[in-house]
Order: structure tokens, then C-alpha cells, then sequence
């Protein structure tokens, strides 16, 4: 009877553990100003997007010559975020700060607030906190 409980309960209460979803415009700020990026679902997985910048520029730190004069406003700075957890993304992220990509995470903190980690060889880590823009 006890089990028979336990299982009636687990059901009840499973419809209320579902998956967050990052989807939606974040704002970070940093040194050179505020940045807003849209992230969106892309099949199993989640792009980010550039969308808006305090100080526009130019991606002047890329690797690729050839792609120094782009805009950042309109590059993906990730495009393979995959879930691995509840509210836990895994996928490469392009940090224009500095032209290069790093294995990284993606973490919801609460419904405003995420945690954006990238990491050269695992244990050098940088961690960068986003807000929720209300649209």
C-alpha cells in the first residue's frame, strides 16, 4: 500500500519537474558595454545570437582574417548547445572578446539569471552571468 502511495504521489508531482528552457534574450555586461543575445532552439539543440550591442563592433579578434571587418551584431557565438541535464547545456561557445572557442556550458541558475562557463582544457574556467531581457 506504501509503494502504491509513493507511485501515486511521483505521478502527481512529476508534471511540475519539467525541463527550463533558455530560450529567449539574455543581457551580459562586461568592459565593453552591454550585449543582448538571443538564444533559440535549433532542433535538439540551442544557438546563441548576437542581437544587440551597447558599443557595436566589429569581430576584430577572430582567428580568420577574413572575418575581422564582420559586425558582431548577427554572429552566433554558439550554435550545438546540447541538454544534459535539467537545466544544463553542454557545446563549444565563441568568445569574441578574445577570437577563440572553448568547450563550455550553459546553466540555468533561476528564470532570470543564467551562467554561461567556458573552459581551456578543463580546468581553466571562466564564468559569465546573464540576465533575462523582458520583451
Amino acid at each position: 500500500m506504501k509503494l502504491l502511495s509513493m507511485a501515486i504521489m511521483a505521478a502527481l508531482v512529476a508534471p511540475t519537474l519539467a525541463f527550463a528552457d533558455p530560450s529567449g534574450l539574455w543581457s551580459r555586461t562586461n568592459d565593453a558595454g552591454e550585449t543582448h543575445i538571443r538564444i533559440a532552439p535549433a532542433g535538439m539543440d540551442y544557438t546563441g545570437t548576437i542581437e544587440w550591442m551597447e558599443n557595436p563592433r566589429n569581430d576584430i579578434h577572430n582567428p580568420n582574417p577574413d572575418l575581422r571587418d564582420r559586425p558582431l551584431v548577427g554572429v552566433q557565438i554558439f550554435e550545438d548547445m546540447t541538454q544534459t541535464g535539467a537545466d544544463l547545456w553542454e557545446g563549444s561557445l565563441y568568445n569574441p572578446e578574445d577570437g577563440n572557442t572553448y568547450s563550455g556550458t550553459l546553466e540555468i541558475i533561476d528564470a532570470n539569471t543564467l551562467e554561461l562557463q567556458g573552459c581551456v582544457f578543463i580546468i581553466l574556467c571562466q564564468s559569465d552571468t546573464w540576465t533575462r531581457v523582458v520583451e
